[in-house]
C-alpha cells in the first residue's frame, strides 16, 4: 500500500485570510487512488518548521505533497525548507531558467530567476503533458498553493502512483450509536482487515447514524457487512 502526507504551507491558511481549498482536493483524490493518506499538516511561512514538517514527512511515508510558498516572494520559503529538511544544496535548474527565459524573454527578473533554484536532485515531472512541469525531490512532490495550478499537477501525479482502490458498504440507521456500538466494536475486532466507521446525524430526520465498512480485501468486506447487519434490529435499517 503506498501512504501518502500532505503538508500546506502559509500564512494566509493560518489567519483566514484564504480559505483552503487544496487539502481537501487532494484528500478526495488519494482516497479516489486508493492511497493512504496518514497526516495533513498547515504551518506558517517558516523555513525551520516546514522543513523540520517535511523531514519527518519523507521519512515515514510513501509520497509527500507541499502546497504553497513556491513563487518568487520574500515569503515564497519552501523551497528551501526542502532543500534544508534533505541536507541539499540549491542549484539553478537550467530547464526551468530555458522555459522563463522563453517566456519573458527582457522581462526576465530576479523574482523570476529565483523560482529556478531548486533543490539538489530535484526533477521536472510530466514535461510535454502539463502547462508547466512539476517538481519533485526524491518522495517530495512540491507544488504551488494556487488551486487551479495544483490540481493539474496533482492529478498527473497521483496517476502515476500504485493505489489500491477501497471498496465501502454504508449502512444508515433510525437509532443512536449507542444501541450499535457493541456489535461494531465486535466486528471490527473480529475482521480487522475492515476498517468500520460510525458517524451521528443531528440536523437531519431522515437517519441517525451512518455507518461504514471499507477494505481492500473483498471476502473480508463482505464477511464484516454480514456480520453487522445480521446482528441489527430490521427496523433500525433506513438504507442498506
Amino acid at each position: 500500500m503506498v501512504s501518502a502526507a500532505i503538508l500546506i504551507i502559509g500564512n494566509e491558511v493560518l489567519s483566514g485570510k484564504v480559505e483552503e481549498e487544496n487539502a481537501k482536493y487532494m484528500i478526495r483524490g488519494l482516497r479516489k487512488a486508493g492511497v493512504d493518506l496518514k497526516r495533513v499538516s498547515i504551518v506558517r511561512d517558516d523555513i525551520d518548521v516546514i522543513a523540520a514538517e517535511v523531514e519527518i514527512m519523507s521519512g515515514e511515508h510513501d509520497v509527500v505533497f507541499t502546497s504553497g510558498g513556491v513563487g518568487g516572494t520574500h515569503d515564497d520559503v519552501t523551497i528551501k525548507a526542502v532543500s534544508k529538511a534533505l541536507g541539499v544544496a540549491l542549484v539553478q535548474n537550467q530547464e526551468i531558467l530555458k522555459m522563463f527565459t522563453k517566456r519573458y524573454g527582457k522581462d526576465l527578473n530576479n523574482a523570476h530567476l529565483r523560482m529556478t533554484m531548486l533543490p539538489e536532485g530535484a526533477q521536472l515531472v510530466g514535461q510535454g503533458k502539463l502547462k508547466f512541469p512539476s517538481v519533485q525531490v526524491q518522495n517530495i512532490h512540491i507544488f504551488p498553493g494556487v488551486p487551479k495550478f495544483l490540481k493539474s499537477k496533482f492529478d498527473f501525479v497521483v496517476s502515476t502512483l500504485d493505489g489500491i482502490p477501497i471498496e465501502m458498504r454504508t449502512i444508515l440507521l433510525s437509532v443512536a450509536e449507542d444501541k450499535v456500538a457493541g456489535i461494531l466494536e465486535s466486528v471490527a475486532i473480529a475482521i480487522p482487515e475492515v476498517e468500520i466507521g460510525s458517524y451521528p446525524r443531528f440536523d437531519i430526520d431522515d437517519f441517525r447514524v451512518k455507518v461504514t465498512l471499507e477494505s481492500r480485501e473483498t471476502e473480508q468486506l463482505e464477511k464484516a457487512y454480514n456480520m453487522v447487519t445480521s446482528q441489527l434490529d430490521p427496523s433500525w435499517i433506513v438504507q442498506q
